[in-house]
């Protein structure tokens, strides 16, 4: 449980804060769900947020090299796509091991609990 408690502690040192939003969070999970990419549009419906919201953190991602950003014309209209990069992939496994840590800290909750108090 301390060997638990010391990780979380050390390894969240080690995630990119500015990718720790739950917005850029979750563009990173759909990302790497739709492994060919998603249409700009799809990610706005999908994340019930605003284009300004969401331009801003796609750039942000673009600018950390974790999501890129292609072009496809379909019917003379061009459409961007969004894909997870390598840089991003690895990023979002930081988050999901460190995510898993919190979820086992969380579950020994009494564990914890004496661990503080002693």
């Amino acid at each position: 449980m301390v060997d638990d408690i010391s990780s979380l502690l050390e390894n969240s040192d080690k995630l990119n804060a500015s990718a720790m939003s739950l917005i850029r969070c979750l563009i990173l999970a759909l990302l790497s769900y739709f492994v060919d990419g998603i249409q700009y549009r799809e990610l706005k419906v999908a994340l019930k947020i605003s284009d300004g919201k969401l331009i801003a953190n796609l750039n942000k991602l673009r600018d950390m090299q974790y999501v890129e950003k292609s072009e496809v014309e379909i019917n003379h209209n061009k459409i961007d796509i969004y894909t997870l990069g390598p840089k991003g992939r690895h990023e979002l496994n930081k988050v999901i091991e460190w995510m898993e840590l919190v979820q086992r800290v969380a579950n020994e909750e009494e564990k914890c609990q004496q661990i503080l108090t002693k």
